[in-house]
């Protein structure tokens, strides 16, 4: 009985994630968990990044660049559904310039170097008036049209943005499910424990520097393609925002660094709870429930939520063990 209800109960929940808009439900409610799915999927881009042992304090540069490279492809004529992806390309493009940097960087020095990046990024939209408008920003980009040919019309209003960010983020958990049980996720997790020694073992760091950058800049600006869609205008100080380089590190950190859900659920549900407990009637302490967040995290929970939960092994990362890591 036990097993019907809990089947049942997963069939009534994916059926009001995959067909909310079939139930009535309302517009608003559609874009706030469209919006949630974003930060779920920044956060676990974030992790990933941090999974192979590099810190960012500058993933505000890959979103801001998806964003502005989605918005001037949807300008000039090119589908907002194709310029997503184009917003993607120009953000795991523009991941190559700090990549580079993080082969001579590690710890605080990169994440400073991260944080200078994006703000490099900001300088050069603001200041660039004839390709990103300056500080007044680009205005007027389409929203995600509806496709047509489809039985029901998933691409209806906000419902489009609602899909492709849950696609966004199911697709960026696959991934960082992948990384985990690959020979990439073991080269990873060695060089974040012990780079040097991973080194003298035959591990190419600078190669899989290189490719953590990639792999977590891709969803980023992909994200950030969507979110100019979504609201239809970008400027430096909105996409280039601080909030999206440190919300990720504070929503992966109270989820638990390194795990798959934890970023994710964490990110939805501080999110949520920012938005629809602290907006509504204490606008001012909105960023209430992320500074609890890293109190928590600090003081109480340094493994984060997932430390009050036994994951099953196969879901856990793969890390060295002691005795492999001992001097011979």
């Amino acid at each position: 009985m036990t097993g019907a209800v809990r089947l049942g109960a997963g069939i009534v929940f994916a059926t009001l994630l995959l067909f909310p808009h079939l139930s009535g439900f309302h517009p608003y409610y559609l874009y706030l968990l469209s919006t949630a799915f974003l930060w779920g999927t920044l956060a676990t881009s974030w992790n990933l990044l941090a999974y192979a042992g590099q810190i960012s304090f500058g993933h505000a540069a890959f979103f801001g660049l998806g964003a502005y490279g989605a918005a001037l492809a949807s300008l000039q004529g090119l589908s907002p559904w194709w310029a997503v992806g184009v917003g993607g390309i120009v953000g795991a493009a523009g991941a190559v310039g700090i990549g580079i940097v993080s082969l001579r960087l590690k710890g605080a020095y990169l994440a400073l170097a991260t944080l200078a990046y994006a703000e490099i990024w900001r300088g050069i939209a603001l200041n660039w008036t004839g390709l990103t408008g300056g500080g007044s920003g680009l205005i007027g980009i389409p929203a995600l049209p509806a496709l047509a040919g489809l039985p029901v019309d998933f691409t209806r209003g906000h419902a489009g943005g609602y899909y492709l960010s849950l696609g966004f983020l199911l697709a960026v958990l696959a991934l960082f499910a992948g990384v985990l049980r690959s020979r990439v996720g073991l080269a990873f997790s060695a060089i974040r424990e012990e780079e040097e020694r991973a080194g003298l073992l035959g591990v190419p760091s600078r190669r899989y520097k290189l490719l953590a950058f990639a792999l977590t800049a891709f969803p980023t600006a992909l994200s950030g393609g969507l979110y100019a869609h979504t609201i239809g205008v970008v400027e430096p100080d909105l996409v280039f925002s601080r909030s999206f380089s440190i919300l990720p590190l504070v929503m992966a950190a109270f989820g638990g660094l390194h795990t798959l859900w934890g970023p994710a659920v964490a990110a939805l549900g501080l999110y949520l709870s920012s938005e629809l407990l602290f907006h509504p009637y204490a606008p001012a302490l909105h960023q209430i429930p992320y500074a609890l967040a890293l109190i928590a995290v600090v003081l109480y929970l340094p493994g984060g939520l997932a430390s009050l939960f036994q994951l099953p092994p196969r879901l856990r990362p793969p890390a060295l063990s002691r005795k492999r890591r001992a001097h011979p």
